[in-house]
């Protein structure tokens, strides 16, 4: 994308003072020198927090505590933006953006109100930089934020090489020591390349819901044909089931095919009585007559007890009365002597007790026993017969049993009889209901058995849905993007090669090409016994910054050459220097830094290499990117070199915070 900066902003917290801008060239290596401390290391985080990012490094203290907003004026084709974002309260990012887009920007003497967010300039660039709308994950899982949508954040990996960055040995990409921003650069990395393009990410997407819809719609299609040949292995127990409930007269076989097996199960279905014969209604009919014949077995149960007893009852007083009677003979005939005593009495002159004859009054005495005796002789002879009342008593509630018993087994001969045909009409019921149920699961198996036997919809859809898939399929030929893949890394390889032909590295390293590394993000070389390296495992800073000159290089000259690329056409670089310069003396009794020529001619040369390299870019077919360098190297360095333009030089107290803006708050 050419997207290149036009300015820096910043306004102060003083509305007294004018914004301090920082105006760069286009087609050309910006050079802005200084001494330290001066807000040279600011540019980076500052123009990154105006281009959405989450988080903020901007120094803290002058550059934060005396500036109300920041800017950057980013060069489109056609248009200008002006992208500004006020100073973050405290540890926390504003949310607070000014936007505002034009052939040529205006930049406002002041800023306090916001007309736009994080988010709304984010989808901004997004868009002008033409990147895909949809992630990489057709579920747009939240959790899996390495396929979320590509943004124009994560294409910063490409401008920015900051002071830890520029000679780091393990780390080539800006912000990707962070697992997060190293893993999504990774995954879209193809697509950054050219090797993948809008449409085969859709169709690569599209092809995961295809996948996982054919998969789901086999599976299901497949169980399905599992339970088809099973309802065909046992098709025909159905149909003889069939005709055993009366069902079914056609003729079929065992061997007939499933067409032929199909025909009779719709002849079944079709020719299935609406109604059961016997209903609910009658069972429970059934049922009351039952319980009433129940009760009325209970009320004769009753009356049987109750004659019995009585039958019992009879028994044990007619007992009794005979037995009181045989202890009144007995009696009887134990004391059965009056007659006698009255008899001897009067024919004989001695008393019958004690035989003696001068008793004068025996007889009377005699005639006293006897009348007592006459009194039990006429007791006892009461109970020589007994009473016919009890004989007719016993005679009739033997009579009046056998009648309830009679009664009793013609109501049980009934319950016998209602039982029998309730059971019956029981059985038909539920033959019948299960009749009926076998006739919904043959329906339910029929339907779905047509269904398969003629394709049925589950085989249609896999088919149209494979259809697709065959469709979409050699878009995505992961071969063909591997080969892409390859294509363009070889070309990196090559142009890397080629700007480490004017840098500071060691002579192996001119002769053989180095590799980049999409998967581990960094770069590989070849070794002296040829096998391939990290460039962790280079020795030597000088070779570190190199290599990171080459590659940002390579990838501005590759991305120039793709028809449409999203990443922004420019680099910055922080103190590229640093590994040869590591600190700037100053001047005894001054602060101005020495001169860099007092340094050995090696290391001065190795600096001058660098920009020679980013000048001579330019002269390469299609260039069109731009350079940034923020470092301590003057024009004694570069003075000579086309394609160089100093922005500033911040030395003396000259500064990107000017001194003015903080020294007369201090002093009022």
């Amino acid at each position: 994308m050419n997207m290149k900066i036009r300015k820096l902003i910043v306004w102060p917290k003083d509305s007294a003072f004018p914004p301090r801008e920082v105006v760069f060239e286009l087609n050309k290596v910006n050079v802005i020198t200084g001494a330290s401390r001066t807000g040279k290391s600011a540019i980076i985080p500052i123009i990154d927090y105006c281009l959405g990012s989450s988080s903020c490094s901007i120094p803290i203290d002058t550059i934060r505590d005396y500036a109300s907003w920041y800017g950057v004026v980013v060069q489109l084709d056609q248009d200008q933006i002006l992208i500004a974002r006020k100073v973050p309260a405290g540890s926390d990012p504003s949310d607070e953006f000014y936007y505002q887009k034009g052939t040529t920007v205006t930049i406002p003497p002041v800023l306090a109100d916001r007309n736009a967010s994080i988010e709304d300039v984010k989808h901004s660039l997004n868009e002008m930089a033409l990147l895909p709308y949809f992630s990489l994950d057709p579920d747009e899982a939240s959790q899996n934020n390495f396929k979320a949508r590509l943004s124009i954040r994560d294409l910063m990996g490409f401008v920015f090489q900051t002071q830890d960055i520029v000679a780091n040995q393990n780390i080539l990409f800006y912000k990707t020591h962070a697992h997060e921003h190293r893993e999504k650069l990774r995954t879209w990395f193809p697509f950054i390349l050219g090797a993948e393009n809008v449409d085969v990410l859709k169709a690569r997407q599209r092809l995961q819901v295809l996948e996982r819809k054919l998969n789901r719609l086999r599976r299901e299609f497949e169980k399905e044909r599992a339970i088809s040949e099973e309802w065909k292995s046992n098709i025909f127990g159905h149909l003889m089931t069939a005709v055993d409930y009366g069902l079914l007269e056609a003729e079929f076989s065992q061997s007939d095919d499933p067409a032929r097996l199909l025909e009779v199960g719709k002849e079944l279905v079709e020719k299935s009585p609406d109604k059961p014969r016997v209903g609910e209604a009658q069972i429970q009919a059934s049922n009351e007559e039952l319980i009433k014949l129940d009760a009325q077995d209970d009320d004769l149960a009753s009356q049987i007890a109750r004659i019995k007893k009585r039958l019992e009852e009879v028994k044990r007083l007619k007992s009794g009365f005979t037995d009181y009677g045989s202890v009144a003979r007995k009696k009887a005939d134990r004391l059965h002597l009056s007659k006698w005593l009255t008899d001897v009495a009067e024919h004989t002159e001695s008393c019958p007790v004690c035989g003696e004859a001068s008793h004068s009054n025996a007889l009377s005495e005699i005639n006293k026993i006897s009348s007592v005796l006459k009194e039990y002789e006429d007791e006892a002879s009461k109970f020589q017969v007994i009473p016919t009342t009890f004989d007719r008593e016993e005679l009739r509630l033997k009579q009046d049993l056998e009648d309830v018993i009679e009664k009793r087994g013609a109501l049980q001969e009934r319950y016998d009889r209602i039982v029998q045909k309730d059971e019956q009409a029981r059985n038909g019921f539920y033959r019948n209901k299960e009749m009926y149920i076998f006739l919904g699961h043959f329906r339910s198996s029929l339907e779905r058995f047509e269904k398969l036997v003629e394709g049925g919809d589950l085989e249609n859809q896999i088919q149209l849905l494979q259809q697709e898939y065959d469709q979409l399929k050699p878009l995505v030929n992961e071969g063909a993007i591997s080969r892409r893949i390859a294509s363009a890394t070889d070309k990196i390889d090559e142009l890397m090669l080629s700007y480490l032909q004017h840098l500071d590295v060691e002579e192996k390293y001119r002769q053989s090409r180095p590799k980049i590394d999409i998967k581990e993000l960094t770069i590989k070389v070849r070794g002296n016994e040829g096998d391939w390296h990290f460039l962790a495992e280079v020795g030597s800073a000088s070779n570190w910054v190199s290599f990171h000159i080459a590659a940002m290089c390579a990838f501005q000259e590759f991305f120039a050459s793709l028809p449409g690329s999203s990443v922004p056409s420019f680099v910055i670089f922080d103190q590229p220097s640093q590994v040869y310069f590591p600190k700037i003396p100053l001047v005894e009794g001054s602060e101005k830094e020495e001169d860099f020529k007092s340094y050995k001619d090696e290391d001065f040369y190795a600096v001058k290499k660098i920009f020679k390299t980013l000048s001579e870019s330019y002269s390469k077919p299609g260039s069109s990117w731009q350079f940034i360098v923020l470092d301590h190297a003057d024009k004694a360095i570069y003075g000579d070199i086309i394609n160089i333009h100093e922005v500033d030089e911040w030395r003396e107290g000259k500064k990107l915070i000017p001194p003015e803006w903080y020294t007369d708050l201090e002093s009022a």
